[in-house]
């Protein structure tokens, strides 16, 4: 029988520790062949684009991505996830400059790096948390990705129904840098099926906010959306 192992309760003291580590650590991890591709087939309608570019990071089923689309309507908002079976599910809208495109973000990030994308706005709404102490790694802000999700810049935003997910990603924000805030979110509209579920369950949210293009040595006031 599996022992249980409650979530975590408390920051884990040697986080600071492992983002500093990937910081200092080139990723080895290969670039997938059918990352190239996707990346390629979708590249020259976002390079030829003058509009403001907004990424839905592990949009899911793309509500985020339609949503996010009809807030910034004068943006090119590109929602991407690597499941061909959520992205079937997407409802596409009538209003906002939006697609869609599957692939690992592991992935995309770092060619969209090398790419030269300067996104103005960045999103990753409700990603799994992880939430046992030995799962920190998993976490987007402890994991290798974490660099390379710096390096893209832009008004990063990430929401999460965990409070501890939020504090300890404004840790690692200010580990590699970077001012960031967290606050408890008052949400009338929801703009993803999580979200929607966490609300009707009377789940607390909570949002993280860092200007990743921003002086690390400015304070960081917030952004809303």
């Amino acid at each position: 029988m599996k022992r249980y192992k409650p979530p975590q309760q408390a920051p884990r003291e040697d986080l600071s520790d492992i983002v500093a580590t990937h910081l200092h650590t080139p990723w080895q991890r290969p670039i997938a062949a059918h990352s190239r591709v996707a990346f390629d087939a979708i590249r020259y309608r976002v390079e030829a684009s003058s509009q403001p570019l907004i990424i839905d990071s592990c949009c899911g089923t793309g509500d985020s991505t339609r949503n996010l689309a009809n807030a910034f309507p004068s943006s090119l908002v590109l929602g991407v996830d690597k499941s061909a079976h959520r992205l079937a599910r997407h409802r596409r809208g009538e209003q906002g400059d939006y697609v869609m495109l599957r692939s690992d973000v592991n992935d995309f990030w770092r060619l969209a790096v090398d790419a030269g994308w300067q996104p103005a706005r960045h999103y990753l709404l409700y990603p799994n948390p992880y939430p046992k102490a030995s799962q920190i790694r998993k976490r987007w802000y402890a994991s290798p990705a974490f660099p390379v999700l710096l390096k893209l810049g832009g008004l990063l935003t990430v929401r999460t129904n965990w409070g501890l997910y939020a504090e300890e990603f404004v840790c690692a924000l200010n580990t590699a840098g970077f001012k960031g805030a967290t606050k408890r979110l008052e949400i009338d509209r929801p703009i993803t099926g999580f979200e929607t579920k966490y609300l009707e369950r009377g789940n607390a949210l909570f949002a993280v906010f860092s200007d990743l293009d921003s002086n690390p040595d400015e304070e960081y006031g917030g952004t809303e959306f």
